[in-house]
């Protein structure tokens, strides 16, 4: 036998390509991020739509388990120079009152503006004048094109204002925002409505004709391609506000009533997902005191518009969460627990994570936020957003 072929009876045989998107479906994005520079071939994987959502099935799945810690991204925005940063931290499940020091991430320049979205597979989206989608575990950005309004009247008694949402398509894996203008013009609603492909290769909006007029309420949650919100179908005040549903893959609106017992005061209420439902709580009682609960709707069938009401003690040891002068709901996790935040920038810092189904809360301190040297100081940084964050390696691209 020729040495040549002895060497070649050594040689390792290489994996099977199958094998190696299995093992890098495995790893933090921070791994991913160094090998997509190994190859052509390595780098293409990784940025693939489909290991996208691979990996971050994966990363969700070891988020739910019993034991693992928790992520939390927090954005804060600067009421001077309209910066907003964007800090992560990692809550361990043995978690004591105090935690370390938070990482920050990035800090965005941009218009003051207090929307921030719900995280769609790892992906955030605010308003910055412009609109902006962030993935926070790969520290980039992209920013939208600026939107204006067509419809233009020079009458004083013309005024315009904008809503936005965030939302997944499943059917087509695609991430899209929803920017609305409304013009009210004399007793008339005006409404343009664009859409946004994030990774589609397009840089302009798409205008999406037709739909009925309405008033929406300035909150939005995407569940299952669908995003939700609510809103009144015309100019009068005596009239009862509608849910409103966007389709996102066929980019399509459809209203439907709430019932009369279906509490829709926007200041006292908000919408979010419940055991896979659209959910909305009201913890109107948080405001004296007074009350000690919490009472939800959830939509347990959308075709016949029935709703089940539900009411959840909070118990007194608990009671710190209703002070709704310090605390704000900013979010749930994927368990479904509520996140309640400190409204400002203090220090200490807590977070405060109530689990409606075993009616607990936990108390954690962020410890550090402080210590940042911002540019004219913590004291003018409030807080927008708190919520739980899964890494996702998707491009913005």
């Amino acid at each position: 036998m020729h040495k040549e072929e002895e060497k070649d009876k050594t040689r390792p045989e290489s994996l099977p390509h199958d094998l190696i998107t299995e093992i890098l479906t495995r790893l933090p994005v921070k791994s991913l991020t160094r090998f997509r520079s190994v190859s052509t071939r390595f780098n293409s994987t990784i940025l693939h739509p489909s290991f996208s959502k691979s990996h971050y099935h994966r990363s969700t799945t070891a988020t739910t388990v019993a034991g693992a810690s928790t992520t939390l991204v927090l954005s804060f925005i600067n009421r001077f120079n309209s910066e907003r940063t964007i800090f992560s931290v990692t809550i361990p499940s043995n978690h004591t009152k105090s935690l370390p020091n938070p990482t920050r991430i990035l800090t965005i320049p941009g218009f003051k503006h207090p929307f921030v979205s719900q995280p769609l597979n790892g992906l955030i989206c605010f308003n910055l004048g412009c609109m902006c989608v962030c993935n926070p575990s790969t520290r980039k950005f992209i920013k939208l094109p600026w939107t204006k309004p067509e419809f233009n009247s020079q009458s004083p008694a013309c005024t315009s204002h904008r809503t936005n949402a965030f939302g997944y398509d499943m059917v087509s894996n695609a991430h899209k925002v929803l920017d609305t203008w409304i013009t009210c013009y004399e007793s008339e609603i005006i409404m343009e409505h664009r859409v946004f492909t994030i990774g589609s290769g397009s840089d302009t909006w798409r205008r999406i004709m037709g739909g009925l007029a309405y008033l929406p309420f300035n909150e939005s949650v995407c569940i299952s391609g669908q995003i939700y919100f609510r809103a009144f179908r015309s100019l009068i005040a005596s009239e009862s506000p509608v849910m409103a549903a966007f389709d996102v893959h066929r980019e399509e609106f459809r209203f439907f009533e709430m019932g009369d017992d279906v509490i829709f005061n926007s200041e006292e209420s908000v919408l979010m997902e419940h055991d896979g439902c659209l959910t909305i709580v009201d913890h109107q009682g948080f405001a004296n005191g007074v009350d000690s609960g919490l009472l939800m709707w959830i939509l347990v069938d959308e075709k016949d518009g029935k709703w089940v009401k539900k009411r959840v003690e909070i118990p007194a040891i608990y009671s710190e969460i209703n002070d709704r002068r310090r605390y704000l709901y900013t979010g749930t996790t994927l368990s479904g627990e509520m996140i309640f935040a400190e409204k400002s920038l203090v220090s200490p810092f807590f977070v405060l994570f109530y689990d409606i189904k075993k009616n607990e809360v936990k108390k954690v301190e962020i410890c550090g936020l402080t210590d940042f040297e911002f540019k004219f100081g913590h004291v003018l940084m409030n807080v927008t957003s708190v919520n739980e964050h899964v890494e996702s390696i998707m491009s913005l691209s």
